[in-house]
């Protein structure tokens, strides 16, 4: 990455190196203000580019493990006079991001995904403010307790079932059905709209996955040079390397007409008075907010909802052809409660410890925001860790970067962390239960996801129903099983990398119980 700057800098000419130069001795200046606190400690940097040659371009939090086992549960880098701090603990994210809420509410500026793509108007970029505690209001009264969440019980019944219909009839897409039945479910809560039966993309799902393909591709941490060097969002579209402009206004006009074809749709349906109850048709009638608002809101319930879903959900699967005694197990205790007669349904959770436990080791297994998206501090803030330790300086502008995948792999807090194990969360007489996990992997503060308990229950109902109808297995090629490849995608909601799998009925029974459903 370094001889790609150093390539761009020859391209830019002497001015931009020497204004790019006069940024980064300003910055100096201006720490050296500051209050004689240091920051965390870290690497030592280069002049002018500080750390940049340690800022990693994939597996981010891999990398930022190693930072913590060599300088500790914090530390820093500084890269191009922007600092971030690297938080590998859950007791120190807590103290911060938590304790301290208010001082850590923002995001960071994301040139290309966030000002030139225009995905800094979805919540989750927002910076903090009264648009953010609205929508997250809107968002709580929706799903944001058991209560309302126990409401959406029926569609989220409703589409599982679907979908276990449509994965028998399909079994070899059954990863393609994956996102679909996500997608249907935050399309009905967010627009009141149902997907369209039948083989086929239906519409508004393409137009929203489309839309979250871009949002995790063009908000990934250093995937386009702009959010390195902002300065580069002025370079000319047509001189060499302003390709990044054709693209950004591409997957702008594409996200624009998306939400706002979200919000005609329910507009239409109100005015034919066919519309169902959604989040976008109960702000429409409270006549109480504007547009912008209502479509903005609407499109972060289903860009924020459906695809981490989607990703949970696939490493189930894949974690079920890995460890088929875990599978078992969980088969296991289905028929036993449940039976042969009916699906599962939310209200058995309580007596499904084992497939409760299944879903919060699926959770922590596989992180699906790996380090989330950053927190920004809005003042200096001096962190002390104890009594005997030295303070540390968190400077105002700085990113809050919480590695949530270390501290889920942490083994001072999970017994083998790389090994997917549901009983470590149920409590037996020569130990307790580890920490539930949604305690760290829907992160931190005033900037939580809202959506937790939906999320949750989400997958709940769909590995439970899963697993009680079908066999999850690996492939065989020329009579040799096929070992899937590990590890996921550095993408801001990340996925497994690609692996493919065997789904039968378990019997004619578990068939017959999809097919009448």
């Amino acid at each position: 990455m370094a001889g790609g700057l150093l390539q761009l800098f020859f391209l830019l000419g002497w001015r931009s190196l020497l204004a790019v130069a006069l940024i980064c001795v300003v910055g100096s200046r201006s720490a050296l203000r500051r209050k004689k606190v240091p920051l965390p400690p870290g690497p030592r940097g280069l002049p002018f580019v500080g750390n940049i040659s340690d800022m990693p371009t994939s597996n981010h939090w891999l990398k930022f493990a190693e930072l913590g086992t060599i300088w500790g549960d914090i530390s820093s880098l500084t890269v191009l006079g922007q600092t971030m701090i690297i938080v590998n603990s859950v007791e120190i994210a807590e103290a911060v991001l938590d304790t301290r809420g208010a001082n850590f509410s923002d995001r960071p500026v994301i040139p290309f995904g966030g000002e030139l793509v225009g995905f800094n108007n979805v919540m989750a970029l927002s910076q903090y403010g009264d648009r953010v505690r609205k929508e997250r209001k809107i968002f709580h009264k929706f799903f944001g307790t058991q209560t309302s969440v126990q409401k959406l019980f029926p569609l989220l019944s409703s589409e599982v079932h679907k979908a276990l219909r449509n994965i028998a009839l399909n079994p070899r897409n059954v990863l393609e059905e994956i996102p679909r039945m996500t997608s249907a479910i935050t399309l009905k809560i967010a627009y009141g709209y149902q997907l369209q039966d039948g083989p086929g993309t239906d519409p508004y799902q393409e137009m929203f996955a489309t839309a979250g393909d871009n949002f995790v591709h063009s908000t990934t941490p250093a995937a386009f040079l702009v959010d390195t060097l902002p300065a580069l969002r002025y370079w000319p579209e047509w001189l060499p390397g302003g390709g990044f402009h054709t693209t950004a206004k591409l997957w702008s006009k594409q996200l624009h007409t998306t939400v706002d074809s979200g919000l005609e749709y329910v507009k239409r349906q109100m005015a034919a008075g066919t519309a169902k109850v959604s989040v976008t048709s109960v702000l429409l009638e409270e006549d109480d907010h504007d547009d912008y608002l209502i479509k903005w809101a609407a499109a972060s319930v289903e860009v924020g909802g459906s695809d981490t879903t989607a990703a949970q959900i696939e490493a189930f699967f894949l974690a079920m052809i890995l460890y088929p005694e875990v599978q078992a197990n969980a088969q296991a205790e289905l028929d036993k409660v449940i039976g042969n007669d009916r699906l599962p349904e939310l209200s058995d959770r309580s007596q499904l410890p084992y497939v409760d436990a299944l879903c919060k080791e699926t959770l922590r297994w596989h992180v699906a925001a790996p380090i989330n998206i950053p927190h920004r501090a809005r003042e200096d803030f001096v962190y002390h860790k104890d009594e005997t330790s030295a303070p540390m300086l968190i400077p105002k502008n700085s990113l809050v970067i919480t590695n949530i995948w270390k501290m889920t792999h942490d083994p001072e807090r999970y017994k083998n962390p790389m090994t997917f194990n549901p009983s470590r969360f149920i409590a037996m007489d020569e130990k307790e239960a580890e920490q539930d996990p949604a305690r760290i992997c829907f992160g931190h503060g005033r900037r939580i996801c809202p959506g937790k308990l939906l999320g949750d229950a989400t997958l709940f109902m769909a590995c439970s129903a899963i697993l009680a109808v079908f066999n999850i297995s690996k492939i065989r090629k020329n009579g040799v099983f096929v070992e899937p490849k590990l590890g996921q995608t550095s993408t801001t909601v990340s996925h497994p990398l690609p692996f493919e799998c065997l789904v039968e009925p378990r019997n004619h029974r578990a068939l017959a119980l999809i097919q009448g459903v």
